[in-house]
């Protein structure tokens, strides 16, 4: 699913402010992942956008216990016409998987999500 992921809108209009150019959003591929309480975007493209994390998170993996920081961000699902801020989004590396971001239960809480096993296709709104 493509998602859209860009500066949180407080931090936006503080770029406005300073006459400092707002980047460009990123669009790309996302997972939607069910089993993630937090979603996570690739932390490259967090530093790209120029958003500084907001704090650290402890998160259980099946690689092991890691820390990751938190950052806050707007993200928007390209097919549908919300987007939303996050005060808190993992930067992870997602190197090597094809996504940019994995979509949590703390986005998907606020959309209805119906998966068709036997078409293998899916359903999301807000």
């Amino acid at each position: 699913m493509a998602v859209q992921i860009e500066v949180p809108r407080a931090l936006g209009q503080q770029f406005a402010r300073s006459n400092q150019p707002i980047p460009q959003p990123i669009t790309e591929v996302a997972l939607i992942d069910t089993g993630a309480t937090i979603s996570a975007v690739h932390a490259p493209l967090i530093q790209q956008l120029g958003v500084a994390p907001v704090g650290v998170a402890k998160t259980g993996t099946a690689g092991g216990q890691h820390q990751q920081n938190l950052y806050p961000l707007r993200i928007g699902l390209t097919e549908l016409t919300e987007t939303i801020d996050y005060n808190q989004v993992l930067g992870a590396d997602l190197s090597g998987t094809g996504f940019i971001a994995l979509l949590g239960r703390d986005l998907l809480q606020n959309m209805i999500l119906i998966y068709d096993g036997p078409s293998s296709e899916f359903t999301i709104s807000y």
